[in-house]
């Protein structure tokens, strides 16, 4: 492995307007005219730039005059979408462990780049509650820990047909005041609200088909932190149900 090539590429994304030029590259063919005046920069700078990123390989000036990504630097930009991510949210991921989670899923952690983080429980919960009055189709949780509040939003959702999976880990203790009632009680007897456990719990997650109400991971002490991430963007939504599932395949049915 060449840890030059690695610090040429590194060095060119450590600059904010060559940044922006490749960002800006990754949508259209421009002209360093039509790029200059965009980017606010004069043709002198913007026609520099283009030339380093042209030298590296990351960038190609067309026949028409226009520049474009090459595939090299198409891949590059991608691949720095993690690094964007995990550094916008710097001060979390420091306290954090992420190494439980498959690293296929660590690898793709740039996909969760439009995400908000919400610093505050009781707000998560309430998006979690929300999807219960909100879902049209499932809802699929995995967690250690029950919302005693979202029963009743939960028993709406079955009584419209809504499928729900709740993935738990094999050590879960349920709360004595933790009641799921008749409605719950059918629809898990019916298979319409499917149960499972796992060995292990290493993200905590709540979604359904059309957003994530939450993505949290444990501190370095081990604890599971119940703020996080929420999204309506497709990417994230995609990140977190690959990771569900992965996480479904490997536990094991409660029968009822």
């Amino acid at each position: 492995m060449s840890i030059e090539s690695l610090c040429d590429l590194f060095f060119e994304f450590s600059n904010e307007d060559r940044l922006r030029m490749l960002r800006r590259l990754q949508y259209d063919h421009m002209t360093v005219t039509a790029l200059s005046k965009e980017l606010e920069l004069t043709t002198q700078e913007t026609s520099r730039h283009l030339s380093r990123l042209g030298e590296t390989g990351l960038t190609i000036k067309n026949p028409n005059g226009t520049h474009s990504l090459t595939g090299y630097g198409e891949l590059s930009l991608k691949q720095i979408k993690g690094f964007m991510f995990t550094s916008t949210h710097r001060d979390y991921f420091q306290n954090h462990d992420l190494t439980g989670i498959p690293p296929e899923f660590v690898s793709r952690i740039g996909e969760l780049g439009n995400a908000r983080y919400i610093d505050d429980i009781m707000v998560i919960f309430h998006l979690i509650e929300q999807l219960g009055r909100e879902s049209q189709e499932y809802i699929y949780r995995l967690t250690d820990k029950h919302i005693l509040t979202a029963i009743p939003a939960w028993e709406d959702a079955l009584n419209r047909g809504v499928e729900f999976r709740l993935l738990e880990p094999t050590d879960i203790v349920v709360p004595p005041e933790f009641e799921r009632g008749p409605v719950i009680r059918d629809a898990v007897n019916s298979g319409q609200f499917k149960v499972r456990k796992i060995d292990e719990v290493n993200v905590f997650l709540a979604l359904n088909e059309s957003k994530v109400a939450a993505i949290g991971f444990p501190t370095n002490q081990g604890r599971m932190d119940y703020r996080g991430f929420v999204s309506e963007d497709p990417q994230v939504h995609s990140w977190a149900k690959d990771l569900y599932e992965k996480y479904w395949a490997k536990s094991k049915p409660v029968i009822p």
